[in-house]
């Protein structure tokens, strides 16, 4: 691995980028797989390949957001990319509290992240994120959250990378069901 930047960065308009995310896709079933992937002279993911249901999560607007934080070991020479999803699910009931139960006991998590700039992100492709801090909340007054918050935690090798997506995210996944 060169250790040398071979790139700069230049300012576009100010109109080109807004923050939050709109929708996730968690890689559910048993057995289910990333096998491999395929990327671009970018480092963005162009296919993937595998096996499993990618079942979908809409968003509702301002309420989730993702954030991938970087840890840094000087003694050991070693970085490392945390990713963080942190998602919240409105009108709790039986279905939500099973499938909050449900995500808080999986052991690994793949995750892709649509975000408002209409950008799909693969997130804990490589070793899988796990459920670290959620609350189940009825709330006190009439307008607060009565659903679940879940932040999914990650550690992995590379920061997330995005998935080109020109016309379906199915048509560059192979092998898997994806939810719309």
């Amino acid at each position: 691995m060169s250790c040398y930047i071979d790139q700069g960065y230049t300012l576009d308009c100010r109109n080109a980028s807004i923050g939050g995310i709109k929708q996730i896709w968690i890689l559910g079933d048993s057995g289910s797989t990333i096998s491999t992937f395929t990327t671009n002279g970018s480092d963005a993911i162009t296919s993937f390949s595998g096996s499993g249901t990618w079942y979908s999560f809409q968003l509702v607007k301002q309420s989730s957001s993702f954030t991938e934080e970087i840890l840094v070991n000087d003694a050991a020479q070693s970085i490392t990319f945390q990713p963080l999803v942190t998602i919240s699910l409105p009108k709790l009931d039986q279905n939500l509290r099973n499938l909050f139960f449900d995500l808080v006991k999986q052991n690994a998590l793949y995750i892709i992240v649509l975000d408002n700039n209409e950008r799909y992100w693969s997130v804990d492709w490589s070793n899988g994120g796990l459920v670290n801090s959620g609350s189940m909340a009825l709330g006190q007054n009439y307008n607060d959250l009565n659903g679940i918050t879940l932040t999914i935690q990650g550690g992995e090798p590379n920061p997330s990378r995005e998935i080109v997506v020109t016309t379906t995210l199915a048509a560059v996944a192979s092998g898997f069901t994806v939810q719309p």
